[in-house]
């Protein structure tokens, strides 16, 4: 890989907890590139934002990235004299959305014209709270200086709704994002939670799993006896019928209890582990100007995305919605903790109270 993660510092080994991991951020590139929202100086921006740098710690420059996004390692596959080989690891980017990379970049080295877009970052996340018109957004003069605003198109009908500067409606979108993050203390304590739990779930699996599997071979082994018997003449016919069906039954059971165990045992670990970071991730957007990261996030946490009475208005979908509701509580309680343990006298000890005077260790009691 043409650059490396952690030149910023914080976090363990030098890399910023709250940035995703560098596997992670790769594909995120990959997909959003692949979405058109980026051209490469702005790809080499977001990757920065991230902490994925180049070895000099400054965004990867431009043909670098072309290099990064044409790279078949990132499906997991080789290619050595021009022929493919597979790779013996796991594919970072999905093959579709490589593809759909390589239509984007195919289009913009075709020279054309187009129309120049102007960078309104925040249209198409909110609609009006008045009319439920859609929210669009325009430049304006005054000041001294040419802003950036966002209304109603007022197409649905009378609205008296007035408009709202970008930077006040980016202000207003962080200070909700606040409400949702965690800093580094809580999200470190939750992953660590975390970890715990999986272990925990390993073992339990592995021991489920284990038991499926002797009463899968038991289940057999009693159909291959009753087989023998009834060839051997042992069982009557009727007998035999009611007592295989009864043991195909099982059989079939337990088998299905363990495909859907196989698809169902661990899946809660990754979302409750994905969700702690993006509330991690949450912190450090509120404290930062990337109007299209904030865009992404707050689409992603909220619902009913209203803009009415110049004011942003939406709830936080779950699980986010709890972390407003209980963190506070916690905290309060965590905080309350830590006083009384400062406050509380430490009890009596005669030798500290001798050490304190100066005297002799060999003078205690």
């Amino acid at each position: 890989m043409p650059f490396r993660s952690g030149s910023r510092r914080g976090g363990v080994g030098g890399r910023n907890s709250a940035t995703p991991e560098p596997k992670r951020s790769v594909s995120a590139a990959f997909e959003e590139f692949a979405q058109g929202l980026h051209t490469l100086e702005s790809l080499g921006q977001r990757l920065s934002f991230w902490g994925v740098v180049s070895g000099t710690g400054k965004p990867i420059c431009k043909a670098t990235l072309q290099r990064m996004l044409t790279n078949k390692v990132y499906l997991g596959i080789i290619v050595h004299n021009g022929e493919s080989y597979e790779g013996g690891f796991p594919a970072i980017v999905s093959r579709a959305t490589f593809e759909a990379v390589q239509k984007v970049l195919k289009q913009r080295a075709r020279p054309r014209k187009s129309k120049k877009r102007h960078n309104f970052p925040f249209v198409g996340l909110l609609t009006c709270g008045e009319c439920g018109g859609a929210i669009t957004a325009q430049f304006a003069h005054g000041h001294g200086g040419t802003y950036r605003y966002y209304r109603c198109t007022k197409k649905l009908g009378k609205c008296s709704q007035r408009y709202l500067r970008e930077d006040l409606l980016a202000d207003q979108l962080k200070s909700r994002l606040q409400n949702v993050a965690l800093g580094d203390d809580w999200a470190e304590k939750m992953k660590a939670q975390v970890d715990v739990w999986e272990k925990e779930n390993v073992l339990s699996s592995q021991s489920f799993a284990q038991n499926l599997e002797e009463k899968i071979k038991e289940a057999e082994t009693k159909l291959d006896k009753l087989v023998n018997a009834f060839l051997d003449g042992s069982i009557e016919k009727e007998t035999y019928l009611v007592k295989k069906d009864e043991l195909i039954k099982t059989k079939t059971d337990l088998n299905k209890r363990k495909s859907d165990f196989g698809r169902k045992g661990n899946n809660w670990i990754e979302p409750l582990r994905n969700w702690i970071n993006t509330a991690h991730h949450a912190e450090k957007l509120a404290l930062s100007n990337d109007f299209y990261e904030i865009k992404s996030l707050t689409e992603k946490i909220g619902t009913n995305r209203r803009l009415h009475s110049r004011k942003t208005e939406f709830e936080f979908v779950r699980p986010f919605d709890l972390i407003p509701k209980y963190l506070p509580a916690v905290a309060e309680k965590a905080q309350e903790g830590r006083a009384f343990c400062e406050a509380r006298p430490a009890p009596a000890s005669p030798v500290r109270d001798k050490l304190r005077r100066g005297e002799r260790a060999n003078s205690f009691p």
